[in-house]
């Protein structure tokens, strides 16, 4: 082989790793769907959301304001925690921190790749629940911190593939609500509304 023909395939191998990683990561042979992250403290969602009430809001200020979610701050747990359930070895855990003056170093469990742009408050602002792409987070912990305790997990493979999807097909408002654990009036009532369609070209996740 020549050299010029050399260089002639080389663009045939780039466009074919182009493909090979295209379709990776559109059909989600990448994904980290089903990941278990071990957390500092054995935090459970359930009675916090089922039993408590409490909003998305309350801890992940930021879901309807900024790109990240955020956590709670310590300050914000110790608000319930300096009286509520305080001889827990999770809560004395949290407690150490509070005296200690430091975050907690919770680890992240879902995260999209550096080029990929994924705003909270647009989805959140938009009426697309937390358990769209969470999962029935509500649920999580509801064994306790026992034996059969399981931290958070990724529940959506995330890849570009389901989001798209979501796109394309438009989210269901009255499946968002069902996730999350609506009153089946309320899901009944959402039944008649229509999914909400996004844009999808590449520069709306990728800029």
């Amino acid at each position: 082989m020549t050299t010029k023909k050399k260089w002639t395939v080389i663009p045939g191998f780039l466009a074919l790793a182009a493909a090979a990683t295209l379709l990776s990561a559109y059909s989600g042979a990448s994904s980290s769907q089903g990941k278990v992250v071990e957390q500092p403290i054995k935090f459970i969602h359930n009675p916090h959301v089922e039993k408590v009430g409490m909003n998305c809001l309350y801890c992940h200020s930021q879901a309807n304001k900024a790109m990240d979610p955020g956590n709670a701050s310590v300050a914000t747990c110790m608000g319930c925690h300096t009286l509520v359930k305080t001889d827990s070895p999770e809560i004395q855990k949290l407690t150490e921190y509070w005296n200690k003056k430091e975050p907690i170093p919770w680890n992240r469990v879902h995260k999209v790749p550096d080029y990929v742009q994924f705003p909270h408050m647009r989805h959140v602002n938009a009426g697309v629940t937390c358990q769209t792409c969470h999962g029935e987070i509500q649920k999580q912990g509801a064994a306790g911190v026992g034996e059969g305790y399981k931290p958070v997990e990724q529940a959506a493979s995330l890849n570009m593939g389901w989001c798209i999807n979501c796109h394309v097909q438009g989210y269901n408002p009255a499946e968002g609500a069902r996730l999350a654990g609506l009153p089946d009036s309320v899901v009944q009532a959402l039944k008649n509304e229509p999914v909400k369609k996004a844009r999808y070209d590449c520069a709306v996740c990728h800029y």
